[in-house]
């Protein structure tokens, strides 16, 4: 509550009244809403589906991808924070299959000044010890207040096992690879719990989430410890998930879908080889 009375500050002296109250409300209907989900309705296929006809813009659209599919994608890619909110890697799972118009992919905040992300760096890449890390010192600073400003830590224990579970993460990816939520599931390993309980049906999807810009760029969304330690480790290829795509790179889904390939203009064919694009291509193929 704490940390959330501080962001609704900073929006009010930044923004102004209109904008705090907007997102405001916006948070609470999507609080709500995740709620209910979390109590039952992501159990519904009824209730996914409205989702995903909801966030699609009510069927205004051909060429809709499965919000479920995992792309490849290049962690260095992955530069820029989305500028959707309010809490979109929160409220992921209500935003499954969006599309957006607005500005909200024009964000300038960079991946590498995120305080979880600097501290990593300076743990595996530097070899401080936690404590010496200010980001571990604030956290410690609010969990002894009651807040808890990373992966649910409310004490200083709590911080010391997230601490060693990131260390294990590390570890294992390391020496194992990156591996997909699927191929863990099937191996039947376990990886850290999350700051957040996620429903049971939705793990084998939890990966890394972006969103996607007008020109097709990939916006980190949520898990930035997995991604900081792909950074880190300078892993090639991970597996993502789509949250969000603007509605301008929808129009180049769409125009895929709807042009013959020998008529694909030339705006089109530089993104021929995007993994948001394979399915689309993959499906003229073999038609």
């Amino acid at each position: 509550m704490a940390t959330l009375l501080r962001r609704a500050r900073r929006v009010y002296r930044e923004e102004g009244v209109r904008s705090t109250a907007t997102k405001i409300s916006s948070y609470i209907i999507r609080r709500t809403f995740h709620t209910l989900g979390t109590w039952g309705l992501y159990n519904s296929k009824r209730y996914i589906s409205f989702l995903r006809w909801k966030n699609s813009g009510f069927s205004r659209y051909h060429a809709i991808a499965d919000p479920f599919k995992i792309v490849p994608a290049d962690p260095e890619s992955i530069k820029y924070v989305t500028g959707r909110g309010p809490n979109p890697g929160r409220f992921q799972w209500q935003d499954i299959g969006m599309i957006a118009d607005g500005d909200w992919d024009q964000s300038s905040e960079r991946v590498d000044e995120l305080p979880v992300v600097r501290a990593l760096s300076e743990r595996f890449e530097e070899g401080r010890n936690w404590d010496e890390i200010d980001f571990i010192q604030r956290v410690k600073r609010e969990a002894r207040q009651g807040n808890a400003l990373w992966r649910g830590c409310t004490s200083e224990d709590d911080v010391r096992t997230q601490c060693h579970a990131v260390d294990n993460l590390y570890a294992a990816i390391a020496e194992h690879d990156y591996q997909s939520k699927k191929e863990l599931i099937m191996a039947t390993e376990e990886i850290p719990s999350s700051r957040q309980q996620i429903p049971t049906q939705f793990e084998p999807y939890d990966e890394v989430v972006v969103d996607i810009s007008r020109d097709g760029e990939f916006l980190f969304v949520d898990g930035r410890h997995r991604l900081a330690i792909a950074k880190i480790l300078e892993i090639d290829e991970i597996p993502v998930r789509i949250s969000a795509r603007h509605a301008e790179w929808q129009q180049v889904r769409e125009m895929l879908h709807e042009t013959p390939s020998e008529d694909v203009p030339a705006a089109v064919k530089q993104h021929l080889d995007h993994p948001d694009l394979q399915a689309l291509i993959d499906a003229e193929k073999e038609m």
